[in-house]
């Protein structure tokens, strides 16, 4: 990916610094900031944003940990925890709240201690849960070898 270049749905994409790549689901657009290690999501049709992170020398103990605790995504707003982080399989979950936003983080551990992370955030009101969307993203992920990433 290039920063400030959009992708349109379908597009698969790599999360900057990392080994995952996911495919931009049915009516969203993706870019990388130029600011920060991460793609971004936006619907063309909904109000609500997703990021997706690379996770990089993480454990699962230790991103358990991290979805526990307050996520920030901008210098003034961030999702706080609402519940306790679940687990399934190599997936953790936790939910959290920003004033009028609701967010839902998913972890995807892969290879190496590597994965990825994707939180979303929409209007608590939105009737469409994070719950397909999250769940789309991570059937899409594939993970690269280690020694299939270096540049």
């Amino acid at each position: 990916m290039q920063a400030g270049q959009s992708y349109r749905a379908g597009t698969r994409v790599r999360v900057p610094n990392g080994v995952a790549s996911f495919l931009i689901p049915a009516g969203w657009r993706g870019e990388q900031l130029d600011n920060l290690a991460a793609v971004l999501l936006v619907s063309e049709k909904e109000t609500g944003f997703v990021l997706a992170f690379a996770i990089l020398n993480q454990t699962e103990d230790e991103l358990f940990a991290l979805l526990g605790e307050p996520q920030p995504i901008t210098e003034t707003l961030v999702f706080e925890p609402t519940g306790a982080v679940t687990r399934k399989g190599n997936t953790l979950t936790a939910t959290y709240v920003a004033g009028s936003l609701a967010g839902r983080g998913m972890a995807i551990m892969g290879p190496d201690l590597q994965g990825i992370l994707f939180l979303h955030g929409r209007p608590q009101k939105d009737p469409r849960t994070s719950h397909s969307l999250l769940d789309e993203l991570v059937d899409q992920i594939q993970f690269i070898q280690a020694k299939e990433s270096a540049p």
